[in-house]
């Protein structure tokens, strides 16, 4: 069976990520997946590449959904429809796997075209717009990454064509949790007893970056250790100069630092001591996994699929999203208490191979798969 990805290519997060786990997985179980990037120039193609995984580009004006504006929504697809559906048919495509919304409404009308199955996997919680009842007409099946997504999904989906299958991560990835941190350390200028905290993660808005900062000034004034927030990721330059702005008025310039788009998020998780998932719309939370599985402890807002991943106070912590006193008394909490640290790392280890394993992942997606191939 032959599956296709394509990608824009101009970003990468958890879909991306968890796409990579399972494309290596399906090659080791006879099928033969094939990625495209529509944007060869971007950070995915580096992310491909140093993971050995070859990739087509395909060209074109426009993607679908890159401007909010129904009209040229509508263009685009349109304008897709004959060089996409060729595609398709020229490689023998049984199926379009699509992870993003530009890329769902880009290849799923021209996958229609060519007689191949369209699965629209949904890694965000859906807006209630009417616009997502047309997603039944769009695509064979409706993957969503949890149970919000899958609440948030349209009603008119057939229950037999919605599933829910969670992110694949590779809970084989155990990086040295003292060289991480000696590398944060040198890498940053702080001090040896620094107590780090970061996020990891799209510097967007919604993702309230802003929010940490401004806890993280309070507990400086509170703790009497050195505390330092790292912020690994990049975003849209609008934020990013927002909180550059905020970290300049609260005069923290000494106590945070931004490390800009890496490639290997899971080495600096595994050098913090407190890793920080402070959005309240997150569909499911990668990097959560991503710190359990790099024992690195997790405070996070009750928020989202947050609370489908963490247990409270068993495999991680919860606060009230975007209420600094209970952020303020959680993270001391954990701050002060090792012991609980450690305990909640080995729970949420178990966890973490548990519930997001590669194997996991793929035994879910191929049964979709063979389920549309027999249809």
């Amino acid at each position: 069976m032959k599956i296709l990805f394509p990608f824009v290519g101009d970003s990468v997060g958890g879909s991306h990520l968890s796409t990579l786990e399972l494309y290596k997985v399906l090659n080791d179980n006879g099928y033969e997946a094939l990625v495209i990037l529509h944007n060869k120039n971007g950070p995915l193609a580096s992310i491909l590449k140093s993971n050995d995984i070859e990739f087509i580009e395909f060209k074109t004006k426009f993607l679908a959904g890159k401007s909010p504006n129904i009209a040229i929504i509508f263009f685009s697809i349109i304008w897709n429809i004959f060089p996409l559906a060729k595609f398709i048919r020229i490689n023998n495509i049984d199926i379009v796997h699509g992870n993003d919304l530009r890329i769902n409404l880009t290849w799923s009308v021209a996958t229609i075209f060519s007689q191949a199955k369209f699965i629209w996997h949904q890694r965000t919680i859906l807006s209630t717009s009417r616009l997502w009842r047309f997603i039944p007409f769009l695509s064979n099946h409706f993957i969503g990454i949890s149970k919000s997504v899958i609440n948030s999904a349209p009603q008119n989906i057939r229950p037999s064509n919605i599933s829910l299958v969670y992110n694949a991560v590779n809970s084989n990835l155990r990086h040295n949790a003292y060289l991480s941190r000696k590398s944060i350390i040198e890498e940053y200028e702080m001090s040896s007893d620094a107590i780090i905290l970061g996020y990891v993660g799209r510097l967007v808005s919604y993702k309230n970056v802003d929010f940490l900062i401004r806890c993280v000034s309070v507990l400086i004034k509170i703790h009497k250790k050195n505390i330092y927030l790292l912020i690994v990721g990049a975003g849209t330059e609008v934020y990013v100069k927002h909180l550059s702005q905020l970290v300049q008025e609260l005069e923290l310039e000494a106590h945070v630092g931004f490390t800009g788009f890496v490639s290997n998020p899971s080495e600096y998780i595994s050098g913090l001591d407190l890793l920080m998932a402070s959005s309240s719309v997150d569909a499911f939370g990668r990097t959560i996994v991503e710190a359990m599985i790099q024992l690195t402890p997790v405070l996070a807002a009750d928020k989202g699929g947050h609370l489908e991943i963490i247990e409270d106070g068993k495999n991680g912590v919860l606060y009230n999203s975007n209420i600094e006193d209970s952020f303020i008394e959680k993270a001391l909490g954990l701050i002060n208490d090792q012991s609980l640290r450690d305990s909640l790392c080995e729970t949420a280890l178990h966890t973490s191979q548990e519930a997001y394993s590669r194997q996991k992942h793929f035994s879910s997606v191929a049964k979709i798969y063979k389920s549309l191939k027999h249809d």
